[in-house]
């Protein structure tokens, strides 16, 4: 072989040799720089998530505590409107007897004393029982005692709103159909049913607000 053949073939050698480390080289570089770019973004984003943890943390506290407040607000309207509703209830019934349809819920609570007692098997006969009465309902009761035909002693010895007090001859069955004694006993079932009505309202104002920030 020739001088030039062998120099040729000597060039030709290191030139794809030299092709060969390149394309290594090149190889490598891609891969080192993906790598690179790969934890950049990595590590991009444990920052970002690290800056945003903090606010993230005080945004979910004050969420809760607009939502406890919220509740209290709620439960706080929801009592005062049944207060409100009671006391207007107790300023009705405190001023019943000036109204033109007492005479008749008088006569429907002594009914119902009377019947109540009449009904229990520890009482005696209605004409053994006795009656107690506000002094400003003589002539009503009076009246109505005439028109059921019974004469019963009274004794005017009450203060209240309206009503009557029945009681057996031995006092063992007593009857408080007072209207302030059937507001007491209808108060605790008012509450339920009053809260139960004013619920609907504040919670749809409850649930605008959360939204508002809900994340």
């Amino acid at each position: 072989m020739s001088l030039d053949a062998i120099l040729e073939a000597i060039c030709a050698s290191g030139q794809a040799q030299i092709t060969k480390i390149d394309g290594q080289a090149a190889r490598q570089a891609a891969e080192i720089l993906g790598k690179a770019r790969q934890e950049s973004q990595q590590q991009a984003e444990a920052a970002y998530q690290a800056a945003i943890e903090p606010t993230a943390k005080e945004r979910a506290r004050i969420l809760h505590q607009a939502r406890l407040e919220a509740l209290r607000l709620t439960g706080e309207t929801r009592e005062a409107l049944t207060d409100a509703a009671l006391e207007r209830t107790r300023g009705r019934l405190a001023s019943l007897r000036t109204d033109p349809s007492y005479p008749q819920v008088l006569k429907q609570l002594t009914q119902q004393a009377l019947s109540e007692l009449s009904g229990s098997e520890t009482s005696h006969s209605l004409t053994f029982s006795r009656l107690e009465a506000d002094p400003r309902d003589e002539t009503l009761l009076e009246n109505l005692l005439d028109e059921i035909g019974l004469d019963l002693p009274v004794r005017y010895n009450l203060h209240c709103w309206g009503g009557i007090v029945v009681k057996s001859e031995d006092e063992r069955v007593v009857v408080i159909n007072t209207l302030e004694a059937r507001l007491e006993r209808a108060t605790p079932y008012l509450r339920r049913y009053l809260a139960a009505s004013f619920e609907e309202e504040p919670c749809q104002v409850l649930n605008t607000e959360t939204r508002d920030y809900a994340p």
